[in-house]
């Protein structure tokens, strides 16, 4: 008689086939090493500090006390394998000063300053260039040897007569220092590019554009727009119109709004013109309101009286409500 076996044991069984399957080809991918490694059989390495650690008793030998003083307190530390802070504790203790981290400067060294730039003198001792500055500086030694080149008279005669460039080239010095050196002895430039403004080229400023300007002087836009801020000359501007005396005259006579609707101007104009000129503002003076005056809040309304008075609405319609007469109705034949 067949043995009868499961549906699920039978899966389980071809799933445990698949999984070896996946494994055999995954591992059939790695190297060896990495397989190790995987498998914990293969142990990370750590590198060793290479040479013998030098480890310090707590208690102070005498090679290493006869140490402390000769050396700087790191180069101590370093040789007796001990901390920083312990070498220093030591030599305060011992009352020892500290050795400077900079090397004491030689007499052979101390005889060069002065003799040679500070520069060269640097490169020979093996300290830096403020160093050997700074002990020039206090031992009081001038600079006698430095790189710094004075001005004769017949360099300074050749300022001018040429470009700062081409100066600079034959006397085989920096552009900023010819530059420098004209400027301060007040000699113009010999540019020979440069073309001086004449009169004729002077009056065409400010009459046209500065494009068009640039364009019938032959010249860039940068030197019209400069020559011409120079003069103090404003560009012609056909929307802005020029305010006459005739115009002056009327500003404050009238408000600001009413005389930006007469001269066709707008109103802001009319205000910063006026400013300007420290005109103040026309102020309406007030209305004192006669018995024929009041006589016509019965009849008319508020803005018939206004436009006969010549007053704002908003002082009709006040001087109204302190009379307490009501708005006349308007009768059918004129609605």
């Amino acid at each position: 008689m067949a043995r009868h076996i499961p549906k699920d044991l039978n899966r389980g069984r071809a799933a445990k086939r698949n999984l070896e399957k996946v494994a055999a080809k995954y591992v059939a991918e790695k190297s060896e090493r990495e397989i190790e490694r995987l498998t914990g059989k293969r142990r990370i390495r750590v590198k060793k500090r290479k040479g013998p650690l030098l480890r310090a008793a707590r208690t102070w030998m005498e090679w290493e006390v006869a140490l402390i003083g000769t050396a700087t307190d790191a180069a101590v530390a370093r040789k007796t394998g001990r901390s920083l802070f312990s070498v220093r504790k030591k030599r305060y203790s011992m009352g020892v000063p500290c050795v400077p981290e900079i090397k004491p400067w030689t007499p052979a060294e101390i005889a060069l300053l002065g003799k040679l730039p500070d520069k060269e003198i640097a490169r020979r001792v093996g300290r830096s260039h403020s160093t050997v500055q700074l002990k020039r500086v206090q031992l009081g030694i001038p600079n006698s040897a430095g790189l710094i080149r004075f001005w004769t008279k017949a360099e300074d005669r050749l300022l001018g007569a040429a470009s700062d460039k081409e100066i600079a080239r034959r006397l085989n010095r920096t552009l900023d220092s010819v530059s420098l050196r004209r400027i301060n002895l007040g000699i113009p430039s010999a540019n020979p590019n440069y073309r001086i403004w004449t009169k004729t080229e002077d009056r065409l400023l400010g009459r046209n554009s500065d494009v068009e300007v640039s364009r019938q002087l032959n010249r860039s836009v940068s030197s019209v727009v400069h020559r011409r801020t120079k003069l103090g000359l404003s560009l012609p501007n056909p929307k802005v119109r020029k305010w006459t005396k005739a115009e002056d005259e009327l500003l404050g006579t009238m408000q600001d709004e009413e005389l930006a609707r007469k001269l066709n101007r707008p109103k802001m104009g009319v205000v910063l013109r006026r400013q300007r000129l420290k005109i103040p503002l026309f102020l309406r003076l007030r209305k004192r309101w006669t018995d024929a005056d009041d006589q016509l809040f019965l009849k008319l309304s508020n803005p018939k009286i206004a436009r006969r008075l010549g007053l704002t609405l908003s002082a009709v319609q006040n001087r109204r409500f302190r009379l307490g007469v009501p708005a006349p109705i308007p009768s059918a034949a004129t609605s």
